[in-house]
């Protein structure tokens, strides 16, 4: 026999199967965060099934990172003063491991009915005295027509009850109802036809409907109830986040339940949520609930909606009898009956004051303007926050430039990799990120917000989850467009051309919060006329041109280059720069005469420059507009990119530019002289003024701000 001295010491030892889907996770996570405001020591086991592993349950990942917790392991000489054993009927065979460990008291908290056989399993080990602990009146039914010898606690086993944090004051006010239900698997979750599901649950767009824990495919298979679900499997969220989004828990199982998500539920009630169940429930979670039969429930719940007061009633109650039916302190009452006090003070985190990071991800793009945007915000955040960069595309440089921290993850097209396989990999490494940063929030700028990213985020669980999400999107949608839904706030940056965007996200502005166009510079950042030519060196009394036409990976820049620099020399004493951009596809060859600019960024010297020829991306085209820079826009209008044809002519329409097509080279000397006209150049600086417009990155910071603070 090992002596005692040895032994692990713990007030309270919680055994689970910490991976089954289910709502387990926040009823663990309610109960230890109630032990640990008093001071009690727990320790985690893992019951995990004979047939593999699993990851654990977000949920209980966060209490872990958090330290409510020890994770104990399997074998382990462990001494408890109580062993709390959640959904013990569910162990079909016995559990190893388990032969160091006593505790005083064993509870087994039984949230299906029990049979003999699994009871027996339990005796078996001898750990300590069995109490037997019914959650609902119904399984207490079930184990009084056992009428084991054992003992049953006098009082269900109720879940804690904690209200989540309130969703997003950012998100759209005009948006779609969202809808959500959890369940653990089985199909005695739900009804029993896909036709009765279809009566129960949203089967088109005109709700937000989400799930974890679907119906069996074999009742669906035929059908599209399913087609306009968001269905989230137990590792792609905390429940408590699943939550937060939601206006209405929707539960509806078939007539034969084992168990249902009292967590869940008794959380929404806290949360003021409204809850819908069925009328045979009404007797374990109270009034506060909207108790109807499946076939109404939907009409009933566009009615309630209609009716604030009865709505708001409904809310006051549900977290009036949330707190009285599934308080912490009846809980913590019930632990202290069966242990008393701590032993001793557990050991506490001192949390220690930091700044609150966020993670700022850019997507890989054809040039930067994606890190661009994220880069102008990052800079207008406040003191208190610390941004730290994680971007697809290769500008790690640029942004550790500016002082940041800045890792960097190949994307899908870097690695030649399809996006749904790359997709994985990129939520393993962006979840590795996130638990060496720990950040309050991930800004997201790019089109593609794929599952990995969302899931990633939403798995956190205290983590939130931002858009910067640009217009003038090519024709052809992301596939990946529907999971705005899952995110506290997208920000658009502003379009001058925003009249002429027929992109999809023109369609969704509903879901954005608009802010002026983002820069990274503000007019006073850039160098005079004199200072921006002697860093470039160039002659003050003679012209100069800017070539910018981007980083060349969708089309063939050398060759237009090479075509505008020769109409270029044609003209008596103009200097010509070539920009090179920083992440280019293609180096840029030496023309004679010509000077090549590296470096970013490019706009802090545009004032030595009476005009240029131009890409008409996001930034470079707010840039020249803002900054009065006469521009000959070249437009790239490859069909991958944003409508970069729709700003040029936006700008000719508008007269501070003019659109070039590149089959339209042969006007480009004529452009040139009007160019080059000081009436006409003076023209062009002055319709530009026309608009001239805040930088909405300052408008983004503060919002993006207020998001991360809880402000």
């Amino acid at each position: 026999m090992p002596d005692e001295a040895q032994f692990q010491n713990y007030d309270v030892v919680l055994l689970a199967d910490m991976a089954r889907s289910s709502d387990a996770g926040l009823r663990l996570r309610h109960e230890m965060l109630a032990l640990r405001s008093q001071g009690y020591r727990v320790g985690l086991i893992n019951l995990a099934p004979a047939d593999g592993r699993k990851p654990i349950l977000p949920d209980i990942a966060l209490c872990i990172r958090e330290g409510l917790a020890d994770p104990l392991t399997p074998g382990a000489e462990l001494r408890a003063k109580l062993a709390v054993v959640y959904s013990p009927g569910l162990i079909k065979e016995p559990v190893k491991d388990l032969a160091g460990f006593k505790a005083d008291k064993v509870v087994l908290v039984l949230d299906r009915a029990p049979n003999l056989g699994q009871m027996g399993l339990w005796l078996s080990f001898n750990v300590g005295q069995m109490i037997l602990a019914p959650t609902n009146r119904w399984v207490r039914a079930k184990l009084d027509e056992l009428q084991l010898p054992i003992e049953i606690e006098e009082e269900d086993w109720r879940s804690v009850a904690r209200a989540i944090r309130p969703a997003s004051d950012h998100r759209p006010t005009a948006r779609t109802r969202v809808l959500g239900r959890i369940s653990a698997p089985g199909g005695a979750q739900w009804p029993t036809t896909a036709k009765e599901i279809a009566a129960t649950y949203p089967n088109d767009a005109s709700f937000d409907f989400r799930v974890i824990g679907p119906p069996p495919s074999e009742v669906v298979a035929k059908s599209k109830v399913t087609k306009h679900w968001s269905v989230l499997g137990s590792a792609d969220t905390t429940v408590a986040r699943f939550l937060e989004p939601l206006d209405v828990f929707l539960y509806f199982p078939s007539a034969l339940t084992p168990e249902f998500p009292e967590a869940a539920i008794a959380t929404a009630m806290a949360s003021g949520k409204l809850v819908v169940l069925p009328p045979r429930f009404s007797p374990h979670f109270g009034p506060g609930v909207l108790y109807c039969e499946p076939e109404t429930a939907l009409a009933e719940i566009e009615q309630i909606f209609k009716d604030e007061d009865e709505l708001g009633n409904l809310s006051e109650q549900a977290r009036s009898y949330a707190a009285l039916l599934f308080g912490q302190d009846t809980y913590l009452r019930r632990i202290a009956r069966l242990i008393g006090r701590p032993a001793a003070e557990a050991p506490r985190r001192t949390p220690q004051a930091k700044k609150s990071r966020v993670l700022f991800v850019p997507s890989n793009g054809v040039g930067l303007g994606h890190a661009t945007r994220l880069l102008a915000i990052a800079r207008r955040m406040g003191d208190g926050i610390e941004p730290i960069f994680l971007g697809f595309g290769q500008a790690t440089g640029v942004l550790e430039s500016f002082g940041y921290t800045a890792e960097y993850c190949p994307s899908y097209s870097d690695i030649g990799a399809e996006i749904a396989d790359w997709d994985e990999w990129l939520r393993y490494e962006l979840g590795d990120a996130l638990e060496r940063h720990d950040p309050a929030a991930v800004i997201y700028d790019g089109n593609h917000p794929t599952p990995g990213l969302v899931h990633a985020a939403l798995a956190r669980g205290d983590c939130r989850l931002a858009w910067v999400r640009r217009g003038m999107c090519p024709e052809k949608p992301s596939p990946y467009l529907e999971n705005s839904r899952f995110f506290d706030c997208i920000i658009e940056p502003g379009e001058l051309a925003t009249e002429y965007d027929t992109g999809p996200t023109a369609l969704r502005r509903h879901e954005s919060v608009p802010v002026a166009p983002i820069r990274l510079l503000d007019k006073e950042e850039l160098l005079s006329r004199d200072e921006a030519r002697a860093k470039l060196n160039l002659s003050g009394d003679k012209p100069a041109v800017l070539v910018q036409l981007g980083a060349g990976a969708n089309r063939d820049i050398l060759d237009l280059t090479d075509r505008i620099v020769t109409e270029l020399q044609r003209f008596d004493g103009v200097q010509i720069v070539i920009a090179e951009w920083t992440n280019t596809a293609v180096r840029m060859p030496h023309w004679p005469g010509t000077k090549l600019l590296r470096g970013f960024p490019i706009s802090q010297v545009f004032n030595a420059f009476d005009f240029s020829v131009s890409a008409a991306g996001y930034n470079t085209y707010h840039e020249v507009a803002a900054f009065g820079l006469p521009t000959i826009f070249v437009a790239n209008r490859h069909p991958s990119m944003d409508d970069q044809g729709a700003r040029a002519e936006f700008a000719q329409d508008n007269g501070f530019g003019f659109d070039l097509r590149e089959d339209e080279m042969h006007l480009f000397p004529s452009l040139c002289e009007a160019m080059l006209n000081a009436r006409a150049n003076a023209f062009l600086r002055q319709a530009s003024r026309t608009f001239e417009t805040e930088n909405g990155a300052d408008e983004a910071a503060r919002i993006l701000s207020q998001m991360v603070l809880g402000q």
